[in-house]
C-alpha cells in the first residue's frame, strides 16, 4: 500500500478517533461528577450541562475540565440509598403458621362436606343474628359450627351475610354463604381467628381485634389487608363483623412513602400540652425514635447543632412575637456524630383572640442537596483552576512557538541557493488547538539547500516542546551532510527517546543546485506536490512510518530531477485534512489550484493556496513551504 493509499482510511479514522474521544471524555466526566455528587449519572450530565453553560465553556470542554482535575472525594451520605432506606418498601410479612392450624387446614382439605346443606336446611330462625346483620354498617356474617364425631368444632359455615359484605377476593354472597369458613379463608386457621370464634362460642365472650395485618389465599394467589374484626355470640353460632382498611392503608403507606421519598415530616406542636405529635418522617429527621409518637422540644433541641441554636431562638421569637410563618435552616448532630442539614418551616395556628395555640410544622431533609451544592462549588472551582491552568499553558505553547519558529513575514526565513522560496507558518487561531507545526531551511557547506516541514502529534504545550526538540535536533543533524533518508532515521530515533512518549511526521529534503536533484524522504508525512507545465501531482512513494513508531527503522531516500521554473510545495496535513473528507480529496483540490498558478511566485502562490482550498485556521497548525527552481 502507498502513502496515498493510506490517506483516507487514516482521515476517516482519525475523525472517527476524535468523535470518540470526546465522547470518551464526556462520559468519563459524567463518571466523575456522578460519584462526586452522589446523584446518577442522567442527574450528573445535567449538572455538567449547567456548569458548561454557567462558566461559558463547550460541554466537551467543560467535561475535559472535570476528567482533568480529578476525582474529589464524595461525602459518605448521613443516611444509606441503598438497601432498605429511602425509596424501599418493606412489606409486613404475614405470620407464620403454627402447626396446629396446618395440621387443621389438611383436615379441612380433607373433610367431607356432604352434611353441609342438611346443616343449613335444619337451622332454625336465630333473630338475634337477623338483627346484628342488618344493623352492621360493615361486613358482617352469621357463621354456624360444623362439628365432628366427638362433637369438637372443626369448621363454620357461611350461613348467611349482610349487603356490605367485602371479601378479600371480590367474591359475591352467594359465593360466601353455604361454604365452609375455613374452606375459602385458609387465612382464618393461620391467624388465628378461627380459634378465636370457637372460643366466642364456647365462652359467650365477646372478642375483638385489631388493626392487625390478615392475609389469605385462593387458587395459590395471597392476598392481604389489615383488618379490623369483631365477633359475638348468638342463639346458633357467631355473628363475624370485618373491615379491610386497604383504603385507609394505601393512604398511609402513599403518605409515608412519600415523605420518606423527599424526607419530609410534618408534625403539630401543641403549646397547652407542650408536646409534638408528628409522622415518623419528623421524629426520623431528627434521628429520634419514630415509635415513640410524640416528642417535646427539648428533645429537638438536644440534637441541633450548637452553632445553629440561635437560629432557631431567633425563629421562634419571630413566630410568636409576629405571629407569622417562618422557615429555618439548621444542622442536627446524629447519634453517629454525623451531621444532617433540616429545612424548617413553622406556621402558627390561632384562637379567635388571635394568640397561638398549636403550631404546625415541617422538616425536610436537605443533606443530599446540599452536599450536591458544596460538591458543585468545588467542581466549579476547580473548573476555574484547570481553565486558568489551561489558559497558562496555552500562552507558553504560543509563545514558545514563535521564540522557535523563525518569522516569514519578518524576514527571518534565510535564502538558499538556487531556488525562491516561500513560507507561511499558521497557527491554530484556537489556543487550544496550537499543535506542533514546524518547517527549517539551512544553506549546507556543500552548497546543498536543506529544506524541512513536519508535525508533532498533539496540540498544547506537550506537542510544542516536541516540536522544539525534533526541529533543533534535526538542525544539528543536518551538519553531517548525510542522506536526508539517513537524517529522518537518526531524527526517528530521538523522537523514540523522548520523555514524554511522542510522535511525529516529517518531509526532509536536499536541493542541489547544480544538478537540480531533489532528494528526499518521508516519515508519515503527506507527500510533496511537484507543479510542472501547467500540471500539479504528489511526488508519490512507498510511505515510510511516522516518527517514533518503529525505532531503528531505516528509511529510504528518494530523488527527483527537477527543471528551471518547477514548483514543490511541501506542507502539513492541517491544510488538506477534513473530517468530512478523504486526505486524496483534499490532496486532489491542492493539485487543481496549483494549477492554476503556473507563472505565480512562491509567495503568490501560496496566497493562491490559503485563498482557494478553504482552509480552517480554527481546526488545526498549517504550514506550508514553496521553492522554485531559478
Amino acid at each position: 500500500m502507498t502513502e496515498t493509499d493510506a490517506m483516507p482510511m487514516g482521515a476517516e479514522l482519525a475523525g472517527v478517533g476524535d468523535g470518540a474521544q470526546e465522547r470518551a471524555v464526556l462520559a468519563e466526566a459524567r463518571v466523575v461528577l456522578a460519584d462526586r455528587l452522589g446523584c446518577p449519572s442522567g442527574e450528573a450530565l445535567q449538572h455538567l450541562i449547567w456548569l458548561a453553560r454557567d462558566l461559558d465553556l463547550e460541554l466537551d470542554e467543560a467535561a475535559a475540565l472535570v476528567v482533568d482535575g480529578g476525582r474529589a472525594v464524595a461525602e459518605n451520605p448521613d443516611a444509606p440509598l441503598g438497601g432498605v432506606g429511602r425509596g424501599a418498601v418493606v412489606a409486613e410479612a404475614p405470620p407464620e403458621a403454627e402447626p396446629v392450624a396446618e395440621e387443621l387446614l389438611r383436615r379441612v382439605a380433607a373433610a367431607d362436606t356432604a352434611q353441609d346443606a342438611v346443616i343449613l336446611a335444619a337451622l332454625k330462625d336465630d333473630p338475634g343474628a337477623r338483627a346484628v346483620l342488618d344493623a352492621s354498617l360493615t361486613s358482617s356474617a352469621h357463621l354456624v359450627p360444623v362439628r365432628d364425631a366427638d362433637g369438637r368444632v372443626v369448621d363454620f359455615l357461611y350461613a348467611g351475610v349482610n349487603a356490605s359484605v367485602d371479601d378479600l377476593f371480590e367474591r359475591a354472597p352467594d359465593e360466601l354463604v353455604g361454604r365452609r369458613l375455613l374452606r375459602i379463608e385458609p387465612g382464618a386457621a393461620l391467624s388465628g381467628l378461627f380459634a378465636a370464634y370457637v372460643r366466642v362460642l364456647e365462652s359467650g365472650e365477646p372478642f375483638a381485634r385489631g388493626p392487625f395485618l390478615y392475609s389469605s389465599a385462593r387458587d395459590g394467589v395471597t392476598r392481604a389487608s389489615r383488618m379490623t374484626v369483631r365477633c359475638v355470640p348468638v342463639q346458633t353460632g357467631v355473628v363475624v363483623s370485618w373491615r379491610y382498611l386497604r383504603g385507609e392503608d394505601r393512604m398511609r403507606w402513599r403518605l409515608e412513602r412519600a415523605e420518606r421519598l423527599v424526607a419530609i415530616g410534618f408534625g403539630e406542636w401543641d403549646l397547652a400540652t407542650g408536646r409534638i405529635t408528628g409522622s415518623p418522617q419528623m421524629a426520623a429527621n431528627y434521628g429520634l425514635d419514630a415509635t415513640a409518637g410524640s416528642m417535646v422540644p427539648d428533645e429537638l433541641g438536644a440534637v441541633i447543632h450548637a452553632e445553629d441554636r440561635e437560629l432557631i431562638s431567633e425563629g421562634l421569637r419571630t413566630l410568636f412575637a409576629r405571629r407569622e410563618p417562618v422557615e429555618v435552616e439548621h444542622r442536627v448532630v446524629l447519634p453517629s456524630g454525623r451531621q444532617r442539614h433540616l429545612w424548617v418551616f413553622a406556621e402558627p395556628v390561632l384562637d379567635a383572640s388571635g394568640r397561638p395555640v398549636t403550631i404546625n410544622l415541617v422538616s425536610q431533609d436537605i443533606t443530599r442537596r446540599r452536599g450536591v451544592e458544596r460538591a458543585l462549588a468545588r467542581t466549579r472551582r476547580e473548573i476555574l483552576r484547570q481553565q486558568a491552568l489551561t489558559a497558562q499553558e496555552r500562552r507558553v505553547t504560543a509563545t514558545l512557538r514563535r521564540a522557535i519558529l523563525p518569522d516569514p513575514e519578518s524576514g527571518g526565513v534565510r535564502r538558499l541557493p538556487g531556488v525562491r522560496i516561500a513560507v507561511r507558518s499558521l497557527a491554530a487561531e484556537s489556543e487550544a488547538r496550537i499543535g506542533g507545526d514546524w518547517f527549517a531551511t539551512r544553506s549546507l557547506a556543500d552548497g546543498r539547500a536543506l529544506m524541512a516541514v513536519g508535525d508533532a502529534a498533539g496540540h498544547g504545550l506537550p506537542a510544542a516542546a516536541a516540536m522544539a526538540r525534533m526541529r533543533n535536533g534535526l538542525l544539528g543533524m543536518a551538519y553531517t551532510g548525510r542522506s536526508p533518508g539517513r537524517l529522518v532515521g537518526w531524527l526517528n530515533d530521538l523522537v523514540c527517546d523522548l520523555e514524554p512518549a511522542a510522535t511525529g511526521t516529517a518531509v526532509v529534503a536536499h536541493f542541489e543546485p547544480q544538478s537540480h536533484y531533489l532528494e528526499w524522504a518521508s516519515a508519515g508525512h503527506p507527500p510533496p506536490v511537484l507543479l510542472r507545465d501547467g500540471k500539479a501531482g504528489p511526488l508519490s512513494v512507498e510511505a515510510d512510518p511516522l516518527l517514533g513508531a518503529a525505532p531503528e527503522y531505516d528509511y529510504g531516500t528518494h530523488s527527483t530531477l527537477l527543471k528551471p521554473g518547477d514548483l514543490v510545495l511541501f506542507y502539513t496535513d492541517g491544510l488538506v485534512e477534513r473530517r468530512d473528507a478523504d486526505l486524496e480529496d483534499g490532496i486532489a483540490r491542492l493539485c487543481e489550484i496549483l494549477c492554476e498558478c503556473e507563472d505565480a511566485e512562491p509567495d503568490a502562490v501560496l496566497d493562491r493556496v490559503l485563498e482557494r482550498i478553504g482552509h480552517d485556521r480554527s481546526a488545526d497548525d498549517t504550514t506550508l513551504f514553496a521553492f522554485r527552481v531559478a
